[in-house]
């Protein structure tokens, strides 16, 4: 027992590694690259097409969690959003709070090659969301 719990925290660890590596900017074919190599746990999911909304969607079938790269017409990643189950939650701030500034209950902030990004936590009944975005300006 100990050890699948062990394993489920490494995944989860790793996984967020993924969102605390910055996507933001990245064309979605370097993000593919990026998923198939460093996280082949997450296997990207065209069941569902949004016409509304382009993005990349990657799932795990371990963690129950869900990346999703929001993506401009140009296909360049604006805004990543990790959707998780709570069973991850304390995780999560863990990694959070070690990877980034954190600035309330809810928000984190960092700065990466000279450009500002917020690092948002909302908790919904089911799971809880992570969304990761370049900061507005005035917004710091």
């Amino acid at each position: 027992m100990k050890i699948s719990i062990y394993i489920t925290l490494m995944v989860f660890v790793i996984s967020l590694q993924v969102n605390a590596q910055n996507f933001i900017g990245l064309h979605k074919n370097e993000i593919a690259t990026l998923m198939k190599e460093t996280q082949k746990e997450f296997k990207l999911n065209t069941d569902v097409v949004n016409k509304k909304y382009n993005y990349l969607k990657y799932e795990d079938k371990i963690n129950e969690q869900t990346i999703l790269y929001f993506l401009n017409k140009d296909d360049y990643c604006t805004y990543v959003r990790l959707i998780s189950d709570y069973s991850n939650y304390n995780s999560a701030i863990n990694e959070l709070n070690n990877k980034y500034t954190r600035k309330n209950e809810n928000t984190w902030t960092f700065i990466d090659e000279g450009k500002k990004y917020i690092v948002y936590l909302e908790k919904e009944e089911w799971f809880f969301t992570i969304n990761t975005k370049k900061k507005e300006e005035g917004k710091f």
